[in-house]
């Protein structure tokens, strides 16, 4: 009979698509790896690998195994979960993607606060674009995604957590950083240090100044990042200004490196919401993690971060 660990090896190689990466995953060695897919194929008498020097792809009957083996190794720590619930014990691995600046610098605060009553509780979290938080969703790979735009696969459940306010920053030695207000209009004399087309931010950015009669295009951009963190270190630099999310640049504010400037008539906000696949059994530990979020104690962690 097939067991979870083998079929969870089988997955990890699969997603990886290389044995190396999927034993450091897994703290386990390369032949390892190997040795437990050999003897999985020659069990099932079907070769789910094709091997070509270090590089592997799964043959059309390991990609008909996916589906399948997701479903026992989830039954599998589903019946674990379980039976420790028995005995009192809240124990469990969560996995998270996460698509958004403020989710990535929230989860941290929250699954430590959560920890510190279920300890026996493990996560896992992964940086990802919206498509492939969507896309892990979907097939199972992951159990809660973080996102910023509601997903409009009717297989997936979304619910707002907070609001994130985006704001304009700009250096602390700029003569902007001493002004309590600034009109629209002014946005086009400056250098712009911008996220990436794809961003979910440059996308709101755009729409809510369309809206002051500021059209993207009339923008002088300097720059060009793929990371909030990288921005922020330009903007504090000098070498332009930006939109960003409050909670991604916290502590650079509190710490005077950058300022935030208001923009009249502009009050850009976003809903960061939680999303998981309604189709797949929620477990006893994914729920608590749930519930958490919701309480009196998790809506504090949350607005002690964005106040």
């Amino acid at each position: 009979m097939l067991g979870a660990h083998e079929l969870r090896i089988f997955l990890t190689a699969a997603e990886e698509e290389n044995f190396s990466v999927a034993a450091r995953m897994l703290n386990l060695s390369q032949p390892a790896i190997s040795f437990q897919i050999q003897a999985l194929e020659q069990r099932l008498k079907v070769q789910l690998f094709q091997r070509t020097g270090k590089r592997i792809m799964l043959t059309e009957a390991g990609r008909d195994l996916i589906p399948l083996a997701r479903e026992m190794v989830n039954l599998s720590a589903r019946i674990e979960e379980t039976m420790c619930l028995k005995q009192g014990l809240i124990k469990g691995h969560v996995q998270i993607g996460c698509s958004t600046s403020p989710g990535k610098y929230l989860l941290p605060h929250l699954i430590g606060a959560f920890r510190k009553h279920y300890p026996e509780v493990r996560f896992t979290v992964e940086v990802l674009s919206r498509q492939t938080v969507e896309e892990k969703l979907l097939t199972q790979q992951i159990h809660i995604g973080v996102l910023s735009i509601a997903s409009q696969h009717k297989e997936l459940e979304c619910w707002p957590i907070f609001d994130d306010q985006i704001v304009l920053i700009v250096g602390a030695t700029h003569p902007w950083a001493t002004r309590d207000i600034i009109n629209p209009t002014e946005l086009m004399q400056a250098d712009w240090i911008l996220r990436e087309g794809g961003a979910a931010t440059r996308q709101l950015v755009a729409a809510s100044l369309a809206e002051s009669g500021v059209a993207a295009e009339q923008l002088r951009v300097a720059m060009e990042l793929g990371s909030v963190e990288a921005v922020e270190a330009a903007v504090e630099a000098g070498h332009g200004m930006s939109f960003v999310s409050r909670i991604a640049v916290k502590r650079g504010l509190e710490l005077g490196r950058i300022k935030a400037v208001q923009v009249e008539g502009l009050d850009v906000r976003r809903h960061i919401m939680l999303a998981r696949n309604k189709t797949r059994a929620c477990t006893c530990t994914q729920l608590r993690f749930r519930e958490y979020v919701e309480s009196g104690e998790g809506r504090q962690v949350i607005s002690n971060l964005i106040a």
